[in-house]
């Protein structure tokens, strides 16, 4: 390759390989990053995409490759030997000192570069994160701020102007890696997000790692498709499809059958849930619905119109302003999670990690806790080891949660097998109704599709479903009904019986 083919790239790996305990993680991985291009990186959990960015950003020193940035050959034993080559990366925990100020955060680890005889200058500092937050048009952050103030998406605009602060500190265009960008962002923020993408590429080369296709899709110029640590394809997105890029990663077409929809069942006769006017001033006005056995009941609207609301006041979580609650005709208290649970209702949350599962703890402590009197020993006040032990293995085997054991610490499983874990301490318990609130947020495809399958099998042994998503093909292609709501009101309902659902657009029409 010429010296001026070379500095029309950013960046570029070739042959990159790593193994763990002779287990390999990346095999022969190839791409070509170039400049100012926004490349997406895409395959399920454990394709080898965390590999990657650790070897791109110092983390993580290969066994076999090399890497080229800007034309020239590039070894890093450590993340600031990376940043000095402009390298940045944006990780889904955010990595920022809440205790801090904006300015100190985007320059932290560097303020030698703003001393003089050890005093360090903190106007020129300001000036200087000022300065980088105008050039990218972040106009909704102060740098004076003190970090921990401001929203998530307020804070993810700062490590990205973090990123860019590089070039006021070396003399570098920066490459950054944008890990799962908008996992935790409502829509507006995520919109944000990508108009400043938009404009950032003018003046750096990025790398975005997500789950969400329609984020890959909606600005990347590049897709690079990973599979079982090997790189299966670098494809122009504009010659492309999800559906081409599913089959890709996955190993098989994306099909109806990626919702199991041939799956969904008729629902009983029976209500068991129902609700009665229920309210939250002033953010959802008086809405009803039952839920029969086996019923999948979607709730669609816009971030804010208050279907996360309505999720929350079932589950007990939130008190209600009015109305009522019941499980098979029997009343539960407001804002009572102890009373919900007790009378069988399951809530898996969106921020599995916050309120899903306790991750320092083991799978068993977590898949058993919800219901410990049923592994309590013949006192009923000592925990059977025995019980324990037999209840995990057979929820953890049901479910193909792939893990060691009931040892196994939570926060080390996959995020699919953590969303595994979550439906399972609810069905170990033997729930009557099970609220989900975006149960596919953060999973790969594959993940996602055996998530799919879990929640077919749920409503085919007749629990009711209430299904709460901003995805409209995983609500449209799960739900047997539909409730659009906007504003805090149901503003229309549709059908979605296997075969006849609606579209995409019919919907929509009512959320906004």
């Amino acid at each position: 390759m010429s010296s001026t083919a070379n500095t029309a790239l950013a960046l570029e790996l070739d042959g990159i390989s790593k193994a763990y305990n002779g287990i390999p993680a990346v095999q022969n991985i190839c791409f070509k990053l170039k400049k100012h291009h926004v490349l997406g990186l895409v395959g399920e959990n454990g394709a080898g995409k965390s590999t990657i960015l650790g070897v791109i950003n110092g983390v993580v020193s290969p066994d076999a490759g090399h890497m080229r940035i800007y034309g020239k050959a590039a070894t890093f034993g450590h993340p600031d030997e990376a940043a000095r080559h402009g390298v940045a990366t944006v990780f889904q925990e955010q990595g920022l000192v809440p205790q801090l100020p904006v300015y100190e955060n985007m320059f932290l680890g560097r303020e030698n570069k703003f001393s003089v005889g050890g005093v360090l200058r903190r106007r020129s500092m300001i000036a200087e994160a000022q300065a980088v937050l105008d050039e990218l048009q972040i106009d909704n952050v102060d740098p004076c701020a003190v970090t921990g103030d401001l929203s998530f998406g307020q804070r993810q605009l700062v490590e990205i102007a973090k990123a860019f602060a590089l070039a006021r500190v070396y003399p570098v265009e920066p490459i950054i890696l944008l890990d799962e960008p908008t996992s935790a962002l409502s829509e507006k923020e995520a919109g944000k997000l990508f108009d400043g993408i938009q404009h950032w590429r003018t003046k750096a080369s990025i790398i975005i790692v997500s789950h969400s296709m329609a984020d890959i899709f909606r600005c990347c110029d590049d897709i690079v498709a990973l599979k079982d640590g090997r790189g299966v394809a670098q494809l122009d997105a504009k010659d492309t499809s999800p559906d081409k890029l599913h089959e890709l990663i996955v190993g098989r077409k994306r099909e109806e059958e990626y919702y199991k929809e041939f799956r969904q069942r008729k629902p009983g006769e029976r209500v068991v849930l129902s609700i009665q006017r229920i309210r939250k001033d002033p953010v959802v006005s008086e809405i009803s619905f039952d839920v029969r056995e086996g019923e999948i009941v979607g709730f669609a609207g816009v971030l804010g119109a208050g279907k996360a609301v309505v999720a929350s006041m079932v589950a007990g979580l939130t008190p209600r302003d009015g109305g009522e609650v019941m499980i098979e005709g029997k009343p539960i208290a407001s804002g009572s999670s102890f009373q919900a649970i007790s009378q069988g209702i399951g809530y898996v949350p969106a921020e599995r990690n916050l309120a899903g599962i306790i991750g320092a703890h083991t799978l068993e402590w977590n898949l058993t806790l919800p219901g410990l009197s049923r592994v309590m020993g013949r006192s009923g006040m000592v925990i059977s080891a025995r019980k324990s032990a037999e209840v995990t293995n057979h929820w953890l085997k049901r479910l193909k949660v792939r893990a060691p054991g009931g040892g196994t610490i939570a926060r080390n499983l996959s995020g699919g097998n953590q969303q595994k874990v979550v439906f399972a301490k609810w069905l170990a318990r033997g729930v009557k109704v099970l609220v989900l609130d975006e149960p596919g947020r953060g999973l790969d495809v594959g993940a996602k599709e055996e998530i799919y399958e879990l929640i077919r099998d749920i409503a085919s042994e007749g629990t009711a479903v209430l299904l709460i998503s901003d995805n409209l093909p995983e609500l449209i292609g799960l739900s047997n009904r539909i409730l659009v709501m906007r504003k805090g009101q149901v503003t229309a309902e549709f059908q979605a019986d296997a075969g006849a659902k609606p579209a995409e657009s019919a919907i929509v029409k009512h959320m906004i």
